[in-house]
């Protein structure tokens, strides 16, 4: 009897966090204080679980957070400033005239311009820019959305890793680590969500027709992504498999792009940023910055801003659309980076007090070699609970 209660004051944090998601309607942000507060009753309150280490887990909590809503504040921050610029409308118009037939361009959202989009800038961006393109070529609005949220989810890189980072720090393993076998996961991935989304942009008679190219462009992207992930950044893992699926599927289509213009001024920002963060990791990977520097280089946050700074500069933008885009952020930001900050800080007590041990050790013993065939759906419920990849990890990565 005492194991079975000591089982469920370790789980309450996560039956808390589901009853306020789905039954009660609260947002994330309150749901992870609500989560937060049932993992420090129980690390207090139950004697099986210790809160001695606590302070100086929820200091390392402080880190990651800071390092996360930073990077997040970024992303947003130089999306609304390419979208006040008129960027975001340029390179959307432009993906729809290259491929004006559905399945082509289903395949070029889903594999190419969301998951870009989403590495880039992360939390749903993916979807605002895609389901427009989608809608105007004459989709459905559930298959709009649909094909949206697939290339939102293709890749686990989104807002440049921030949820690859925070996985990574829970597990004391090597953020590069963590990418590359995330990589590898994810490589047979992009062929499948290619072939899906031929299907239901245009049935099996569009399958047959395009079933070669989703392949070979998803295999191709995937194979892009885990050479970035390995070789290059693995920040930019997600965004390197997007240009590569894009860039595949322009080739053929190369007739198209001269007779149309390039937006080249529009993409201008996205290759300046590219070339930041290749070029800081290349400098850290070769020694060049150490001491207080280091922190700058380690991370793409500075690198955002720097970009929307660039952006800010090469359109013009007057007072008005620089204030405007940054109240967008902070509207979009504040709720986000709660639940990020309150999801990490439960996460971090589930870990330091012994829950996550006690509930990892009674659900190996009952689900022996089958557990790690259960462990996907943790992050699946992770996932559906939090609504991206850093709040499911931090919540149940532990």
């Amino acid at each position: 009897m005492v194991e079975v209660v000591g089982f469920l004051v370790a789980a309450a944090p996560f039956v808390v966090a589901g009853a306020a998601l789905l039954w009660l309607g609260w947002p994330a942000a309150r749901a992870g204080v609500a989560a937060l507060l049932a993992a420090l009753a129980g690390a207090f309150l139950w004697p099986a679980l210790d809160p001695a280490g606590l302070p100086g887990a929820l200091w390392e909590g402080f880190g990651t957070v800071g390092a996360v809503v930073f990077v997040l504040f970024g992303g947003l921050l130089l999306y609304n400033v390419l979208a006040a610029g008129g960027a975001v409308e340029r390179v959307s118009r432009f993906l729809a005239q290259v491929e004006p037939e559905r399945a082509g361009l289903a395949l070029l959202v889903v594999l190419g311009a969301a998951p870009f989009f989403e590495s880039v800038t992360g939390f749903g961006v993916a979807v605002v820019i895609s389901a427009p393109i989608l809608l105007s070529a004459g989709f459905s609005p559930l298959r709009a959305a649909a094909l949206a949220s697939w290339g939102q989810l293709l890749v686990p890189w989104g807002a440049l890793g921030v949820g690859t980072v925070v996985g990574a720090e829970l597990a004391d393993i090597p953020f590069g680590a963590l990418s590359d076998a995330s990589a590898w996961l994810t490589l047979p991935l992009f062929p499948v969500y290619g072939l899906s989304a031929v299907i239901l942009a245009g049935g099996l008679s569009a399958l047959r027709v395009r079933a070669l190219e989703a392949a070979w462009v998803g295999l191709l992207a995937g194979v892009g992504l885990l050479l970035c992930s390995r070789f290059a950044a693995p920040e930019l893992a997600g965004a390197a498999a997007g240009l590569v699926a894009v860039a595949a599927l322009l080739l053929p289509r190369r007739e198209r792009l001269r007779r149309g213009v390039i937006p080249l001024r529009a993409a201008l920002p996205y290759a300046v940023l590219l070339t930041l963060l290749i070029g800081a990791n290349v400098l850290v990977a070769a020694g060049r910055v150490a001491g207080p520097l280091r922190p700058l280089f380690d991370g793409p946050g500075i690198w955002l801003l720097a970009t929307a700074t660039f952006a800010v500069a090469l359109y013009h933008l007057g007072r008005k659309d620089i204030l405007g885009a940054i109240r967008r952020t902070l509207q979009q930001w504040l709720p986000v980076a709660g639940a990020i900050f309150a999801f990490i800080l439960a996460g971090q007590v589930v870990a330091a007090s012994g829950a996550a041990g006690l509930l990892a050790g009674v659900t190996a013993s009952a689900l022996g070699d089958a557990y790690p065939a259960v462990a996907p759906l943790v992050g699946a419920l992770g996932g559906a609970l939090t609504g991206s990849n850093a709040g499911s990890n931090a919540l149940f990565m532990p």
